[in-house]
């Protein structure tokens, strides 16, 4: 594999692409479940990623082939944390440490060029792909949300999970 995050841009945005929100293993522990996914709307959000100072959306390729995204949002905050989240819609990657990767690029980015302080993200509990990736960078669980989140017809806990990049 060759593993690399680049801005996501509006050509990137494919019908393969917009497919994985349609395939329920993708989208099992992901609000897209409740979202109408088309091609033009992906642009548009693309676009608005781009315009938007306190968004970062990457992809995540494989050489040429766009295997997933991860996004952080919340850089303006005067609290400097942001959110991260991820998605590696390509199911034939899982399982192969990309989501891995994809975390660590961003870490390095937050504290490079963005100055962050803290970065944060949730998952459902059964998500063992997401909690093991973001473990494997530190992160750490800060809160545990009882039938917080309701997927696939079905109540979960929601984990919060936070990593300090600056101490104190």
């Amino acid at each position: 594999m060759r593993l690399s995050l680049k801005i996501l841009e509006p050509e990137d945005v494919t019908q393969s692409y917009v497919d994985w929100f349609a395939d329920d293993e993708v989208v099992k522990y992901s609000e897209n479940q409740y979202l109408e996914i088309s091609l033009a709307g992906q642009i548009e959000y693309v676009k608005a990623c781009q315009a938007s100072r306190d968004i970062e959306l990457f992809g995540i390729f494989d050489g040429p082939q766009h295997i997933g995204n991860i996004v952080i949002k919340g850089l303006l905050s005067p609290h400097r944390r942001a959110e991260i989240g991820f998605l590696v819609g390509q199911r034939s990657y899982w399982g192969k440490g990309v989501g891995s990767f994809a975390i660590a690029e961003t870490v390095q980015r937050a504290k490079a060029h963005h100055g962050l302080r803290k970065l944060y993200a949730t998952v459902a509990e059964p998500n063992i792909g997401s909690r093991m990736a973001l473990e494997r960078n530190g992160f750490s669980i800060e809160g545990h949300r009882k039938d917080h989140l309701f997927y696939t017809k079905k109540f979960f806990d929601q984990l919060d999970y936070g990593l300090i990049l600056v101490k104190s």
